[in-house]
């Protein structure tokens, strides 16, 4: 076998093994008009021309990217065409990009015409294409095809091999038409497909338009139906993902979390996926959707639970990638004090996420704090951070973000209060709700403020331990919210006084 041969054939292994690979990843994407650098300037552009048209190749994976610019382009870096990065995600638009064509959609009036696309593998005449839509074969030249649908639209397909279709044959929306080639009238291009669509667009004419977004839907529906994403971790602290409706990638869709073991889910609950995220804005395009969700304090039992997930909609329901996944996590250990707790609902509580494996005797020997508000008072001060009033010491804490998603603080508990000056601060609230039982009744468990009962009182401690001091019992740090910590003045001096007592009471 000659060299070139050999190159050639360890080539399409590599690029065999990243399909493979691909089919286990998370389909992700640049967002249109994110050319490569250097390859021109690509047109931001939102508008899905082709809405509900089948992707062009009947098989997944597929990989859209420049053929010219990648690995085995002639304007590319180093190495081959079955390059193991030319078959891997993300995807990259390149219409507009750098050619000679007259193209008034693009930035520059010139450019490439539609999308590059790379089959599962760099094997020619093995991977089939399909039609996109219903219509009628228009042309079939040297090394294009067009469909063209009832509306004028058409669907251009370059550098096919084995085409199955005549001029004036009637296809439906899936049918073969031909297989991945580079046939490119006489020239040999790389393996890929050369996807184009024209239509009309007001006060320009009938040109070539964006192909990208049309194509990034359609791939969805093939590999994974309505909705995508991934289950990306399931931890001891939190679950995490990101899901993603394809028909309305604005909107948050909700995501069903099963929980069980030896394949019976026994229990599900559903969440939506609507966190912030900056890798989602890069990636996926849009940036609302990811999914956090602390893990079920339950489930902490020492054994292996499998975790699921799926997105939700109307119609159907699609597994995320990586699903199901693991956890396992040894039961939490208790320090702090319980606070009786008069209603479940008040704080909106659940025993399966909120309750975790105790023994009755290890709650009966924890220390009694003072019992929990009927409900949570949240404020959102000028500058944004959310603080609970903790009534029973009529003293203020931070609420971090994190702890209220824990807490399932409703956006509809949350209370304006601009100026809160007037408040001591204590220790921040704890990171999230442990629900505590015994025989004498119901508690949370406050691992942040030990107030605990001593002979008949109950110490008091409304100022935070300064962060950093490494001694529990060292003092305070008076700090009111917004003014930052009080370092001088009579206001410290009593500070200081307050913390030695309450160190010699300890003592």
């Amino acid at each position: 076998m000659s060299r070139t041969r050999i190159l050639l054939s360890l080539g399409a292994l590599l690029a065999l093994t990243a399909a493979r690979d691909a089919r286990a990843q998370t389909f992700t994407y640049h967002p249109p008009g994110d050319l490569i650098e250097g390859s021109g300037q690509g047109r931001v552009d939102d508008k899905i021309y082709a809405p509900g048209m089948r992707f062009p190749m009947e098989m997944a994976p597929a990989f859209a990217n420049s053929q010219v610019y990648n690995p085995g382009g002639y304007l590319g870096p180093a190495g081959s065409q079955c390059d193991a990065f030319n078959f891997s995600y993300p995807w990259r638009d390149n219409y507009c990009e750098i050619r000679s064509w007259d193209m008034p959609l693009c930035p520059a009036g010139t450019g490439h015409q539609g999308q590059d696309i790379r089959a599962a593998s760099c094997e020619k005449n093995v991977h089939w294409v399909v039609a996109a839509t219903d219509g009628t074969i228009t042309n079939v030249g040297s090394y294009s095809v067009y469909l063209t649908d009832a509306s004028g639209n058409r669907f251009d397909y370059l550098h096919m091999g084995s085409v199955q279709v005549a001029v004036g044959n009637e296809v439906t929306r899936g049918q073969r038409i031909g297989k991945v080639s580079n046939e490119f009238g006489g020239t040999p291009t790389s393996v890929h497909l050369h996807f184009n669509l024209r239509q009309y667009v007001d006060g320009v004419g009938t040109v070539y338009v964006p192909p990208y977004l049309s194509l990034i839907t359609s791939y969805q529906d093939l590999v994974g139906g309505p909705a995508k994403g991934a289950l990306e971790g399931v931890g001891c602290d939190v679950i995490r993902g990101w899901a993603v409706q394809v028909q309305d990638p604005q909107t948050p869709i909700t995501v069903e979390l099963g929980f069980g073991q030896n394949g019976v889910v026994t229990h599900t609950a559903e969440r939506l996926a609507d966190a912030y995220r900056d890798d989602l804005c890069e990636n996926v395009g849009y940036c609302n959707h990811g999914l956090r969700v602390p893990s079920p304090l339950s489930l902490f039992d020492g054994t292996s639970w499998d975790v699921s997930a799926a997105s939700l909609d109307e119609d159907a329901g699609s597994t995320l990638a990586g699903s199901p996944l693991t956890l396992q996590c040894d039961p939490p250990e208790l320090s702090g004090a319980k606070r009786a707790l008069a209603d479940l609902d008040g704080w909106t509580l659940d025993a399966f996420w909120d309750a975790p494996p105790t023994d009755a005797g290890a709650v009966e020997a924890l220390p009694a704090g003072k019992p929990m508000a009927t409900s949570p008072t949240v404020w959102r001060d000028a500058s944004g951070d959310l603080w609970i009033y903790d009534e029973p010491f009529d003293l203020v804490r931070r609420l971090s973000d994190d702890a209220a998603l824990a807490w399932r603080i409703a956006p509809a508990l949350i209370e304006d209060k601009a100026d809160l000056s007037a408040y001591t601060v204590g220790d921040d609230w704890p990171a999230r709700p442990i629900l505590l039982s015994d025989d004498a009744g119901e508690y949370l468990l406050d691992t942040k403020n030990p107030a605990v009962i001593g002979d008949g009182d109950v110490d008091d401690p409304t100022q935070p331990t300064p962060e950093g001091s490494g001694d529990a019992d060292s003092g305070c740090g008076c700090e009111a919210p917004g003014r930052g910590p009080i370092s001088g003045g009579p206001l410290a001096a009593a500070c200081l006084l307050l913390g030695l007592a309450l160190r010699r009471r300890r003592r």
